[in-house]
């Protein structure tokens, strides 16, 4: 199926799609155990040997809890950064997520469970939503493990993961490049430029569900955002800057989100989840130094429990039900770049905006021009005259 057909069946069916999948897969392949499962995945080890595991949750909907029987994980690296070495009995890992852990086979020679266990459901409940895989140690004969496997983590303890996502932290001792224009990890002497404060909401449009940020969900128009900022900021398809960067007190309404983020300049960013479910946020372009959690409402205060020593730099931030997650980021990336929701629900039904970060020099190092042969869509595919700027689809109260 494909990203059109699934999004138009998203729009009609709100609580059909996108949710709730039917089995949860390893590698392609169906649960071990599991009346549907073809085949079921298994890896092969040698006692006395440690090997690494690359985990990702390439879901669009769910978190899972991943463990492996009688065997401990050591955690070793988060979408490119090193983090300190910390050993887990399970790991949580978020929708758009990945990690590297090592694994001494160090167990008795049998054969042992892989599970993924989803987060805020009853896996009890449903059984075919646990990915179960087997790790076999060479010259065992059982070709199936002699327990059951445990249930994990209690899936609701939300404090539980908090608890863990806090202890990732950088590993400052590896031989790695600084991502901080200062040459260091830490981040602690930064100057913030600019501020977003984005809260993630459900609200109905024109009698239709609908996610949106800060009470706007956006509205895709059919003419590419970069080609209209190609011609003169916008060319009537967008209105720079009207996006409330703060959550207002207004109607839920559809609009086009663009705003400016400065380039070579750090921002700071606040996901503040109203939902009760999971969230996971992306930033095309960059990686997020991720410096906090809380529970409830951010405030200014919550600043002083950042973490700004050792904050890990990864793609993909986790925001918990009812909470809020900060990052900062450091835009020295011209471009049109996409924020958005990981899950894939809410990312169709309008949690997205872009961030505009522009470079006015011409040298190409920057920013390379457009080629000569650049096909025109959209309201340009006639015509390369711009068109004046429209009104936004909504003016919220103080932002226009």
């Amino acid at each position: 199926m494909g990203y059109k057909e699934l999004k138009s069946m998203t729009d009609e069916k709100f609580g059909a799609y996108g949710v709730i999948p039917n089995v949860f897969l390893m590698n392609g392949k169906g649960p071990y155990g599991h009346p549907m499962s073809q085949s079921y995945e298994t890896f092969n080890v040698t006692k006395g040997k440690t090997y690494r595991f690359r985990i990702s949750n390439v879901g669009t909907s769910l978190s899972f809890n991943f463990r492996i029987q009688n065997h401990k994980m050591i955690l070793v690296e988060t979408e490119g950064s090193y983090t300190n070495q910390i050993t887990l009995d399970s790991l949580d890992v978020h929708v758009g997520q990945s990690y590297s852990v090592l694994v001494p086979a160090d167990a008795n020679e049998t054969a042992y469970y892989i599970v993924a266990s989803p987060k805020l459901l009853n896996n009890a409940a449903l059984p075919g939503l646990v990915g179960v895989g087997l790790l076999h140690y060479a010259g065992c004969n059982y070709t199936k493990p002699l327990e059951p496997f445990s249930s994990g983590p209690d899936p609701f303890d939300i404090d539980f993961s908090l608890s863990q996502a806090k202890s990732i932290r950088w590993n400052l001792t590896a031989g790695a490049a600084r991502p901080n224009p200062q040459g260091t990890f830490n981040i602690t002497n930064v100057t913030v430029s600019q501020t977003f404060i984005l809260q993630a909401s459900k609200a109905e449009i024109g009698g239709k569900p609908r996610y949106a940020v800060n009470n706007v969900s956006y509205y895709n128009v059919n003419t590419p955002l970069k080609i209209a900022d190609h011609f003169v900021n916008g060319s009537g398809v967008y209105v720079l800057d009207w996006f409330p960067t703060r959550s207002v007190n207004a109607e839920a309404a559809f609009g086009v989100s663009i705003v400016t983020g400065i380039h070579k300049s750090w921002l700071e960013i606040v996901f503040q989840n109203n939902l009760h479910t999971m969230d996971s946020w992306h930033l095309d372009g960059f990686g997020f130094h991720l410096v906090g959690y809380g529970n409830g409402e951010w405030m200014p205060g919550s600043r002083n429990d950042y973490n700004l020593f050792d904050p890990v730099v990864r793609s993909t931030v986790q925001v918990y039900p009812g909470g809020w997650s900060a990052v900062y980021v450091f835009l020295d990336n011209p471009g049109m770049w996409n924020l958005r929701s990981q899950h894939l629900r809410n990312w169709y039904l309008g949690q997205e905006l872009y961030i505009r970060v522009h470079n006015a020099d011409p040298n190409p190092a920057k920013e390379k021009p457009p080629p000569e042969n650049l096909l025109l869509c959209g309201i340009f595919g006639e015509s390369n005259t711009p068109i004046s700027a429209p009104t936004p689809v909504v003016s919220l109260p103080g932002f226009w």
